[in-house]
Formats: C-alpha cells, sequence, structure tokens
C-alpha cells in the first residue's frame, strides 16, 4: 500500500472513529438526559392514550434499553482507529442505517412531547446524531462504491 493510500485509510478510520464517539455522546444524552417519565407521559397523552405508570416505565425502559445498544454499538467504531477490517466497516454502516430507521419510527411524536414538557433544544442531541449517522452512512456507501472497498483502501 503506496504513501497516500494509507494516509487516505488512516483519515478515514480517524473520521469514523470519532463520529462514532460523537453519535454516541449524543445518543446517551437523549436517552438518559432528555427522555424521561414526563415526556413519555407527554407522548402518550398526546397520541390521545392514557398515561398509565405501568405504560410510562415500559415505554421509558424500552427506549433506554435500545437507546443503550445503540450507544454500545456506536462506541465500538472506536476499534477503528486500531483496526481497519472490512466486518467493522459494514457493521458501523448497519448501525448508523438501523439507528435513523429505529428513531424515524415515532420521530414526529417524540420531538412534540420533548417540546411541549422540555426545551425545544432538547431535540438537538437526536437530531444531530441522526444527521451524522445519515451523513457516515452515505459517505461509508460511496467510499464503497468508488473505491470497492472499505477504508479508501
Amino acid at each position: 500500500m503506496d504513501e497516500q493510500t494509507k494516509s487516505r485509510v488512516t483519515k478515514t478510520a480517524h473520521l469514523l472513529a470519532y463520529t462514532s464517539l460523537a453519535i454516541a455522546i449524543l445518543y446517551a444524552i437523549h436517552v438518559f438526559v432528555v427522555i424521561d417519565d414526563h415526556v413519555v407521559k407527554q407522548m402518550l397523552s398526546n397520541s390521545g392514550q392514557k398515561p398509565t405508570d405501568n405504560a410510562i416505565g415500559l415505554i421509558r425502559n424500552n427506549l433506554q434499553f435500545t437507546g443503550v445498544m445503540y450507544v454500545l454499538a456506536n462506541l465500538a467504531g472506536i476499534i477503528a482507529i486500531w483496526n481497519k477490517h472490512t466486518y467493522l466497516w459494514w457493521f458501523m454502516f448497519a448501525v448508523f442505517v438501523a439507528q435513523v430507521l429505529y428513531n424515524l419510527v415515532n420521530i414526529s411524536s417524540l420531538f412534540v412531547a420533548i417540546s411541549d414538557v422540555k426545551s425545544p433544544l432538547n431535540i438537538l442531541p437526536l437530531s444531530i446524531a441522526l444527521l451524522l449517522s445519515i451523513i457516515m452512512a452515505i459517505y461509508m456507501l460511496i467510499v464503497s462504491i468508488k473505491r470497492k472497498s472499505t477504508f479508501n483502501k
């Protein structure tokens, strides 16, 4: 591998690693700071459902447990600093795409509930995390098609 290719591989790996770390931090803020019982209660009220304590707890736990899974999956991208394996590339691509699709299911009701209960600024962590996930997924797909490989090799 020549010096230019090696530099390109390193830059791409660092971009993937640091972006994954940023997404994990933003998503953790969303899951553990923004999502609480009040937001879930408002989300249920906005959809015309009766917000029982049991329903609020179940929905909050679901959002937080799934959020932990995505935080850990995004943290796996840090491995790209040391190991530029093809499997890691496609795993991170799948994480970015799945994270966006999972959150798009109820994003409007979640954003409205967050805006009603808290400040509209509390929408920013999830919005930025999803935007970065979309950008990284598109970037990774373009690199894979253009170079016919991963990590710009």
